[in-house]
């Protein structure tokens, strides 16, 4: 399925029933391709869940490095949450832990995280490079009052994000 994603984005198509009619149109091909006679495609109700479920991350490295293009994140119309947690059990032990999370404010499905070492204002430079490296410096976001900095605010706003 998600072979056939990358091929439905790579022939143009970018919404969800595009990418569901290129896949059912072309499931014979996709078999063949992918060697997997068996393969059949997923429902367009469906698609959406499974794509939700895609590190997309993750898989635009590994489209980077086969084939030298990076798909943009084009899902725009969510809000996401960026905040640091400290990891519980770690603040009795003296050795404070802390994860920084992205997550999505409508499917409350996690998209991207950070490690974070030291204070909470080492917080901010971890967000940046979390909103840089994720791409979600494009989206809508919502960071806590300490991030309301005019480095992170550019940075998103200069990526076309609010």
């Amino acid at each position: 399925m998600v072979a056939g994603v990358v091929f439905a984005i790579f022939s143009g198509r970018s919404k969800v029933s595009s990418i569901f009619r290129y896949l059912r149109n072309r499931i014979e091909w996709l078999r063949e391709v992918t060697q997997h006679p068996e393969a059949g495609v997923v429902s367009r109700a469906h698609l959406p869940r499974l794509l939700a479920r895609v590190d997309w991350v993750e898989l635009n490295t590994l489209i980077d490095q086969h084939f030298g293009v990076q798909v943009e994140l084009s899902a725009t119309h969510d809000w996401v949450a960026i905040d640091g947690k400290v990891l519980r059990g770690t603040l009795a032990s003296g050795d404070k832990q802390s994860v920084v999370f992205a997550v999505s404010h409508a499917s409350r499905t996690l998209l991207a995280q950070a490690p974070m070492h030291g204070s909470k204002a080492s917080e901010i430079p971890v967000v940046r490079d979390l909103l840089t490296h994720s791409q979600l410096e494009a989206r809508k976001v919502t960071l806590d009052a300490h991030h309301c900095h005019p480095t992170t605010t550019a940075q998103i706003h200069q990526a076309g994000g609010q």
